[in-house]
């Protein structure tokens, strides 16, 4: 193929004396190069890019937008002929979007011309006609994409979601989704929007704002409208819609060209592991007036008898709150557990309504308008809404369930990520976690194992894919991480999807995943040109090409490694069984090579030590490894497993042991992301325990050093899993190392932990700094003062609200879980409380020594200061005044924050240590009188682990050890009695609810009558 020559049409491009002739010009260009990658390059060679980016500039700068009723302003979805400057805008974003199209080797000179800024500049509705946001957001969506396969280093999107996700754009984004046209232009651009949100949206910054500014009550509304066009919205509704004015937000059917997979898909991606952006999703006004919590009476008898019979045999049990009518569209899920999930699946078919579109029409014939159920109004009861409205769990719950068995493909695995989110929340009965054992995990196992197919060939080596096979990497590649999610610290779940075959998937997935490919770089087309190449340091950057970006092939296989390596972790959280399958399928090859960012062939603990390391080890790290390289993604997963695997001692003794875990680990310590960094420390905690073989070698690696080092860090994180692990490390060890863990660590610095609240003081001092700017204060709430189709609509739902209590209850919920979730303040002293209890617990360790008792009490009181230490831990037991963080309150105002639990059960545990060592030292914890009586405070706690502690604290103050001692021992016991907490503990011993809490009062009161008399 010849060099391409076309100087005029860039020349007619660059300098046309008309719109009409620039247009002309850039038709010509796009008939060049649509579909012809190499035509493409040449092009961004001779600087189009820049052309067609200062296009878009120059024609917006020459024509604003109008607001007539013919300008941009028109309604959505209008088909008016456009203007001459609109087209050249028009043409100029499918051009830009053609070249994103090309892959990832496009991306440099695109972003080097700023294509992203122009792009964003045409999202907006309200200033550009349908057509042009439409081009707009596939440009952008493209772009996105094509990033997801560039080369490492390049695939990162953080750049693309900050530009995306800015207070302006994201109000051009809420007046896509918010509109009410039903065309079809319009109903693809919220798809485009809500695949964006997909793709981009990261970060807990993001996704809470695109909660307050309105996205997600918008996509709740789409999402309501495909209830609606279901026919499931709750009987009722209407009329409870009547009665409180909720009437006009049950939304109209969806139309045609809107996807309730991407929709539910962004809203997952919004409110993931978030009760708060939870608990919007539910309060959102349309859910709200779609699933109203009433009462409801089955229509067919025999569904009636059946559940009466059900919960009289106690094999459910509903008595305890009213079912709904979305109750009833779900199978009835005995209480009772069969031993094998998997076996008895298909035992307990529905015993309502069926699946079946027939059936359902036989028993009910659909209102005129689609919306609602066509079941007797007679049937519902409307005055038996629940007044604890907050604390029942809303129909949207089991009509995910119930949308997760009708559907298929990614609508049921986005289905079941929202529906894992609400669990995780809390904001299901107690007795859903049954239900989806039986119902929705099977579901997404049988998932896994059906759309785990062979890869055709015509996939491995190509950058096009059919549908189906994009089908089946997408599942595979998202439902791990669903039910990982659904079955992480969920004993019944874990054990639902393990009788499913879900461990036997992981290992395969995993294995699949370390499938050696030779090349996964994207074929490079044949040129009669081979001189020419990509990536050089020639020309200017709007002109160069980039590297050649990956096959999906390689994309597909990371991803599904990380998901992978995150349902193994969720499914041995809890059981020891589960990590001694996972060592007996030989899956921990691959987790140890994922946890290197250049992986080599995973080899099993046998086949490592018979091969040459020294040669192997020669070899530096390889970016076109067969293997791949493994983002920080997958490192962050391995790492999780690592831990959980680690607190097994069998595993410690000898699966982690046997495949060399701990020079990996100890080289993560020191990797330049502080996140991995966290995760390392997370994962060194069980592997620097006594019982561990590890921890000799993490030793002689210097780990004691770098836990210290991370200790002093800014990171709170990473503070608070140094502390953590060096409380392991020094945990049984010898005297010598305990001393050289605290002379590292600096007694000063370990003082300062426990008594400064750091993260408080740091969020004091640059809210004071900025106490008396208003507009950085209220930044967020007044970032969208200028989008007047959002402040009508909250306008709108005030007035509504007013009217509503269902509203109004919500929004008091919602008000509460802000201030929990998202309150600096508290999380600041979150932070500050459990670096401090790890602090505690770090001294607790250092002064126990059964050995030789009494040693490293003694010299834990050289370093810290006797009289020093027990005003620490008398500190801690008390409330104290904290300054206020409003910004219209007085600074030097203040509060009152309580001792937190965990912080007085580390402090108490400091004492039972000291009290178990030797006679000198009980005597010392007796004389502090003021101690003793801040603890006697707090030995009717609520914490049933606190009342316990101080119950051992009361057992070895009674101890007497020979006749010298016996004397000291009766007075002890007469100081606790004078003080009141013989008394205390006598109650203890009688009513306490906790039988091990009575057992140890029992034994303690014992020992102190002993001791007296």
């Amino acid at each position: 193929m010849a060099r391409i020559q076309s100087p005029p049409i860039l020349s007619q491009i660059r300098v046309a004396r008309s719109y009409t002739e620039q247009n002309a010009g850039l038709l010509a260009l796009k008939d060049e190069i649509i579909g012809h990658v190499q035509r493409k390059e040449c092009w961004v060679e001779k600087g189009i890019l820049e052309t067609l980016v200062a296009n878009l500039h120059a024609v917006r700068s020459r024509s604003p937008p109008s607001f007539d009723g013919d300008g941009p302003a028109s309604p959505a979805g209008s088909t008016r002929p456009l203007s001459d400057h609109e087209l050249v805008e028009l043409q100029s974003l499918q051009l830009i979007n053609s070249f994103a199209c090309g892959g990832p080797s496009f991306l440099p000179p695109l972003h080097a011309a700023g294509a992203v800024k122009a792009i964003l500049s045409h999202i907006s509705p309200a200033e550009n006609p349908s057509q042009v946001v439409l081009t707009a957001l596939r440009a952008l969506a493209n772009i996105a994409d094509a990033t997801r396969l560039a080369p490492p280093g390049s695939d990162d999107t953080t750049a693309l979601s900050e530009a995306l996700f800015k207070p302006h754009h994201v109000s051009s984004l809420y007046r896509i989704l918010a509109s009410g046209s039903t065309a079809l232009v319009v109903q693809e651009q919220k798809c485009l929007v809500s695949r964006l949100i997909s793709l981009l949206c990261r970060g807990v910054q993001q996704q809470n704002m695109l909660a307050s500014h309105g996205i997600l009550d918008a996509l709740a509304t789409i999402l309501a409208s495909f209830v609606v066009q279901r026919g499931e919205v709750v009987p009722g509704a209407e009329i409870m819609g009547e009665a409180d004015g909720l009437i006009n937000l049950i939304p109209e059917p969806a139309p045609l060209g809107a996807d309730l997979s991407l929709t539910l898909e962004a809203i997952s991606t919004i409110i993931a592991d978030s009760p708060y952006r939870s608990c919007m999703l539910i309060c959102s006004p349309a859910v709200v007036a779609v699933f109203p919590k009433l009462g409801f009476t089955p229509p067919a008898k025999e569904t009636r008898v059946v559940w009466h019979a059900l919960e009289t045999s106690g094999l459910c049990n509903f008595r305890a709150r009213t079912p709904g009518a979305m109750d009833y569209r779900l199978p009835l899920v005995p209480i009772n557990q069969p031993r094998s999930i998997s076996a008895h699946y298909t035992q307990f078919p529905p015993l309502g309504f069926s699946l079946s579109n027939d059936n359902l029409a036989s028993l009910s014939v659909r209102s005129s308008s689609g919306k609602f159920m066509g079941w007797d109004t007679s049937r519902f009861d409307t005055t038996s809404v629940d007044a604890a409205d907050e604390e029942s769990e809303s129909p949207l719950v089991p009509w995910l369930i119930h949308l997760i068995r009708s559907t298929d493909g990614l609508t049921r695995v986005n289905a079941a990520s929202v529906l894992a989110s609400l669990f995780k929340a809390g904001f299901t009965f107690p007795e859903r976690e049954v239900a989806i054992s039986h119902l929705v995990v099977p579901l997404l196992c049988q998932m896994l194992k059906d759309h785990d197919k062979e890869i055709p060939p015509s996939a491995r080596n190509s950058v096009l894919l059919d549908h189906d096979t994009v089908l089946d990497w997408a599942i595979l590649e998202r439902t791990p991480t669903v039910l990982a999610r659904l079955v992480a610290d969920s004993d019944l779940l874990s054990q639902a999807a393990y009788e499913c075959g879900a461990m036997k998937t992981v290992h395969k997935l995993l294995k699949d995943s370390y499938e050696p490919m030779p090349n996964h770089l994207e074929p490079r087309q044949w040129s009669p040109s081979p001189e020419r190449t990509r990536g050089g340091e020639e020309g200017l950057p709007t002109c160069r090409m980039g590297p050649p970006g990956r096959i999906p092939l390689y994309a597909h296989r990371i991803k599904m490694r990380e998901s992978s390596l995150k349902l193994a972790a969720g499914l041995i959280s809890l059981k020891e069984e589960y990590r001694k399958n996972i060592a007996e399928q030989e899956t921990v090859p691959y987790i140890m090579e994922s946890l290197s960012a250049h992986p080599r062939k995973p080899r099993s603990a046998k086949e490592k030590a018979r091969a040459d390391k020294s040669a192997e080890d020669a070899d530096g790290p390889n970016e076109n490894s067969p293997y791949g390289v493994n983002p920080s993604s997958v490192i962050l997963a391995a790492c999780h497993v690592v831990r959980v695997l680690g607190r097994s001692v069998s595993n410690l003794r000898t699966t982690l042991e046997d495949h060399g875990v701990a020079t990996p680990i100890f080289h993560l310590l020191r990797h330049p992301e502080a996140e991995i960094q966290v995760a390392a420390c997370a994962a060194a905690c069980n592997l620097v325990l006594t019982c561990s073989p590890m921890r000799e070698r993490l030793l002689e690696l210097g780990i004691l050093c770098v836990l210290c080092e991370h200790a002093r860090s800014q990171n709170p994180g990473m503070r608070l899993n140094a502390m953590w692990a060096l409380k392991a490390l020094v945990e049984g060890a010898d005297h010598d190392l305990k001393k050289q863990a605290l002379e590292e660590l600096s007694p000063g610095w370990l003082i300062q932990l426990i008594i400064t609240d750091t993260e408080d003081d740091a969020l004091h001092s640059r809210m004071s700094l900025g106490a008396d700017d208003e507009t950085d204060q209220d930044m967020d709430t007044d970032a969208l003062d200028d989008d007047d189709s959002y402040e009508s609509h909250l306008a709108n739902l005030d007035h509504i609200r007013a009217k509503s209590v269902r509203l109004q209850r919500a929004e008091v919920q919602i008000t509460k879980l802000r201030e929990t979730e998202l309150n600096p303040v508290r999380k600041a002293r979150n932070d500050d409380m459990a670096i401090q209890e790890q602090g505690l617990n770090f001294i607790r360790n250092l002064i126990s020594s059964p050995s030789v008792p009494g040693e490293m009490v003694d010299y834990v009181f050289g370093a810290l200061g006797q009289d020093r230490l027990f005003e620490i831990l008398a500190s801690k037991l008390h409330s104290k005044a904290t300054r206020p963080y409003g910004r219209r309150n007085n600074l030097s105002d203040s509060r009152i924050v309580f001792p937190h639990a965990q912080v007085i059960e580390a402090v108490i545990y400091v004492l039972v240590n000291m009290a178990a060592s030797i006679p000198k030292h009980r005597q010392l914890v007796i004389a502090q009188t003021k101690l003793l009586k801040l603890l006697s405070s707090h030995i009717d706690s609520n914490t049933t682990t606190v009342r316990l502690a101080l119950c051992h604290l009361i057992n070895n103050l009674g101890e007497s050890e020979g006749d010298n001692d016996g004397v000291m021992s009766g007075q002890r016991a007469m100081e606790l009695r004078k003080l009141g907490i013989l008394a205390q503990l006598e109650e203890l011993e009688r009513r306490d609810a906790s039988i091990d809490v009575r057992e140890r009062a029992k034994s303690a009161v014992w020992k102190l009558k002993a001791s007296a008399s």
